[in-house]
C-alpha cells in the first residue's frame, strides 16, 4: 500500500474547487483548525467501521476509507483541507471537503488487484450527510476544548490556594466603592478566587456534557433517512471508542437538529468566565498600581519594559494581555447566541460560523488562563509594609461602636442631617 504523505498534487476534487472558486480568497482554512479537522477524520472513521459492520459497504472499501480517515484523525493530510471555515454550502463544503480528500486517499491505498472506485459521495459519506456529520464533528472538537479551559481553570485555582497559603495572617484594607471599607484578610481573597475559578471548571464540565450527545446517524434534519437500521448506535458506539468521550445518540434527533442551544451554555459559560478573569486583572493592575502614585498593595512579577519612551517603567504586562482577550471572548459568545436564535426552521444551519469564532474563543481562553497563572499569580508578592499603613484605620472599630451607641452617635451626622444641610 502506499505511505501516507502530503503530495504536493491536492487530494480534494471539484466540490472543494467550486467552494474555493466561489469564496472569498481570505479568512481562516480549516487547515489551520487542525484540531476540527482531525475530530471530523474521527467521525469518518467511526461511520466507515458503522458501514462494514453493517455491510453497507464491501469489505475492501470499508477498510481502505477507515485508514484514509484514521491519518486525517491522527493530524494527517492537513495541507489539503483549504476551505474557510465559513465558507459557500456551510457544513456541506468542509463535509465535501473531508469526503474529496478520503476518497482520493483511499483510492491510493487499494490493493493493486482491487479494480473498485471510491466515490465521495457513494461510499465515504455512506450512511452520513453534512447534516449530521458536521455538528458532531464540532461537538467532540468543543468538549475537548471545554474540558481543557476546565484544566487551566483548576491549575488557575491551585496558584489561588498556593498562595493562600503563603499569606495566611496578611491582612488589607477591603473597598465598597473605591472608599475604605473593614480589614479583608488576602488568603480569605486569595481562597475566594480559587472557589471562581472552580466553579468555572465545574460548569464547563457540565456544559460539555450536554455536547456529548451527538447527532451521527440522523442525516437529513434526523430523519435517518439514508442510514440502515442500527447505524447510529453502531457509529456513534465506535466514535465514542476512537475519541475517548462518553459519547451519546441523541434522545430527539429532530430536536437536536432543529435547537443549537447546547453550544449556547458552552458560549455563555465562557463569556462569564471571560468577565471574571476581566475582573481579577482589573484589580491586581489597581492593587500593583504605583509604585509611588497608586496602592501599590501588591507587585506584580517584572516581565519587561512597560514604556518605549519612559526608561524604567514596567507595567502589568500580564494582566493588561489577559484583559483584552477576554473582549474576543465574550463577543464569540455573543456570535453563538445570534446562531442558536437563527437558522432554517428544521435546522440550526450556521454551525461553521459556531467553530470560527467559540474555538478559537476557547483556546484563547485556556491560554490566558494559563499564562496568567505562570507569570502573574504565581509571582505576586503582597507588600505587608504597605498593607499596614494602608489598613492602619479601617471602619471595624466604627462598626464595633455602633453597635453600642447607635448609628449616628458614631458617624456624627444622619442622613436626615445631610438631607437637611443640601437645602440651605
Amino acid at each position: 500500500m502506499t505511505e501516507s504523505t502530503d503530495t504536493a498534487a491536492p487530494l480534494w476534487g471539484p466540490m472543494t474547487a467550486l467552494v474555493l472558486q466561489n469564496s472569498p480568497a481570505s479568512g481562516p482554512r480549516l487547515r489551520e483548525l487542525p484540531a476540527f479537522v482531525r475530530a471530523f477524520g474521527e467521525v469518518k472513521l467511526a461511520a466507515a467501521r458503522a458501514n462494514g459492520d453493517l455491510h453497507v459497504l464491501d469489505e475492501v472499501r470499508a477498510k481502505v476509507i477507515a485508514e484514509a480517515a484514521s491519518e486525517v484523525a491522527q493530524g494527517g493530510l492537513i495541507d489539503h483541507f483549504p476551505v474557510r471555515l465559513v465558507a459557500t454550502g456551510g457544513g456541506t463544503a468542509t463535509n465535501m471537503n473531508v469526503n474529496e480528500v478520503l476518497a482520493a486517499r483511499a483510492t491510493q491505498l487499494l490493493p493493486g488487484d482491487a479494480d473498485l472506485v471510491i466515490h465521495p459521495n457513494d461510499h465515504v459519506n455512506k450512511s452520513q450527510s453534512s447534516n449530521d456529520t458536521y455538528p458532531t464533528a464540532t461537538k467532540v472538537l468543543l468538549v475537548r476544548q471545554a474540558y481543557e479551559a476546565a484544566a487551566a481553570l483548576r491549575e488557575l485555582a491551585q496558584s489561588f490556594h498556593r498562595q493562600a497559603e503563603q499569606n495566611i495572617g496578611v491582612d488589607r484594607m477591603g473597598r465598597t466603592s473605591w472608599q475604605d471599607a473593614v480589614i479583608v484578610p488576602v488568603s480569605a481573597t486569595l481562597r475566594a478566587q480559587a472557589t471562581a475559578a472552580e466553579r468555572f471548571a465545574d460548569q464547563f464540565e457540565a456544559a460539555a456534557q450536554v455536547l456529548l450527545a451527538v447527532q451521527l446517524g440522523g442525516t437529513v434534519l434526523g430523519t435517518g433517512v439514508g442510514a440502515p437500521e442500527g447505524f447510529t448506535a453502531a457509529a456513534v458506539d465506535h466514535l465514542a471508542e476512537i475519541t475517548g468521550l462518553p459519547l451519546r445518540p441523541s434522545a430527539d434527533r429532530i430536536d437536536a437538529f432543529m435547537h443549537a442551544d447546547g453550544y449556547a451554555v458552552l458560549a455563555d459559560t465562557a463569556a462569564r468566565c471571560a468577565s471574571i478573569l476581566f475582573k481579577w486583572c482589573q484589580a491586581l493592575c489597581i492593587l500593583s498600581s504605583g509604585p509611588n502614585g497608586g496602592l501599590s498593595e501588591l507587585s506584580l512579577p517584572k516581565l519587561q519594559p512597560g514604556s518605549s519612551i519612559m526608561p524604567g517603567k514596567v507595567n502589568p504586562a500580564v494582566p493588561t494581555m489577559v484583559m483584552q482577550a477576554t473582549f474576543a471572548i465574550r463577543a464569540a459568545a455573543t456570535g453563538v447566541g445570534m446562531v442558536v436564535a437563527s437558522g432554517d426552521p428544521d435546522i440550526a444551519g450556521h454551525g461553521p460560523a459556531v467553530v470560527a469564532g467559540l474555538s478559537p474563543a476557547l483556546t484563547e481562553l485556556s491560554s490566558v488562563v494559563a499564562v496568567l497563572r505562570d507569570k502573574c499569580i504565581d509571582g505576586l508578592r503582597w507588600n505587608k509594609e504597605r498593607l499596614a499603613a494602608l489598613g492602619a484605620t479601617p471602619f471595624d472599630a466604627a462598626i464595633a461602636r455602633a453597635e453600642e451607641a447607635g448609628y449616628d452617635s458614631v458617624a456624627g451626622r444622619s442622613a436626615s442631617t445631610y438631607l437637611a444641610a443640601q437645602k440651605e
